[in-house]
């Protein structure tokens, strides 16, 4: 691992997700790029970087924001001086995920840190987060966290599977990710009155998944619930998970408004960390 991506607004959980980007930097030996994105009228964006713009006092205010983020972003950076961590920071202007975007696309990232605040109701309908889209459109592993944590107390990750074929390259980053944790992996297919399957022909399938994707310290479990989103969380709680990991699909348009994202959903209402990556 050689890049994690911290973005960061300044909030709690940006740093409870830098904290741990530190902790994980400091195992594999990777860098942190720490990236801050804000947002101000497009008048102020012009007449701050002195290319024109219809009110000059709009400049001034844009300066002083830029420099108020600098000085959190230094603020942030010296806190982590003794943690013996590469840590590169840069603040940009804009929209906060078509920058994020920009940084996946534009540098070798292997692994993206992110705090989330979770939503609800029509909040969550409306607006969404950008840590939702992220985790919809990065081509590398996404952590969000929504409170402090420790790389040493995660040592029990459940993984929500259907126990049926991934690429080689989605089991490289399962296993890259037990071996970064050194945790025990719970494997878990939810059933549901919607996508139930009878036990006796899980378990087979089951069986035979394990033997293909040759993983070690896991256990495998079928587990009854109202939805996949429920049966996750009640799992993870029954067995006092430490984190949470998830296959992801690239979603948008009608198609996500109608069906919804599963990992989206969990990530807004679970309290444990959360590890998700494209399936494909």
């Amino acid at each position: 691992m050689k890049w994690i991506l911290v973005p960061t607004d300044f909030s709690e959980e940006a740093r409870i997700a830098f904290d741990l980007a530190i902790e994980i930097a400091q195992k594999t030996g990777a860098s942190i790029k720490l990236v801050h994105v804000f947002e101000y009228p497009v008048a102020t964006a012009y007449t701050a970087l002195d290319v024109g713009g219809p009110d000059p006092i709009d400049g001034e205010i844009a300066r002083e924001m830029m420099a108020n983020n600098k000085k959190q972003l230094d603020d942030v950076t010296a806190a982590a001086r003794t943690s013996n961590v590469d840590i590169m920071k840069e603040i940009k202007i804009g929209n906060p995920f078509v920058n994020i975007s920009g940084e996946l696309k534009d540098e070798d990232v292997d692994l993206v840190v992110m705090g989330s605040k979770g939503a609800s109701g029509l909040e969550e309908i409306l607006i969404g987060s950008n840590t939702e889209k992220v985790i919809r459109h990065a081509s590398c592993p996404v952590i969000t966290v929504k409170r402090p944590v420790s790389l040493s107390n995660i040592q029990h990750i459940v993984f929500a599977t259907d126990f049926k074929e991934y690429s080689q390259t989605f089991m490289e980053h399962i296993k890259n990710m037990q071996q970064m944790f050194d945790a025990r992996l719970h494997f878990v297919r939810v059933n549901t009155l919607n996508n139930f399957e009878p036990d006796s022909f899980s378990k087979k399938r089951i069986r035979n998944w394990c033997k293909k994707t040759n993983l070690s310290n896991c256990t495998t479990r079928v587990y009854n619930d109202i939805s996949e989103e429920d049966g996750i969380i009640h799992y993870a709680e029954e067995i006092d998970a430490d984190m949470l990991a998830l296959g992801t699909h690239r979603r948008s348009g009608l198609g996500r408004l109608f069906s919804g994202s599963l990992a989206e959903e969990v990530v807004n209402h679970a309290r444990r960390p959360i590890w998700t990556y494209h399936i494909g």
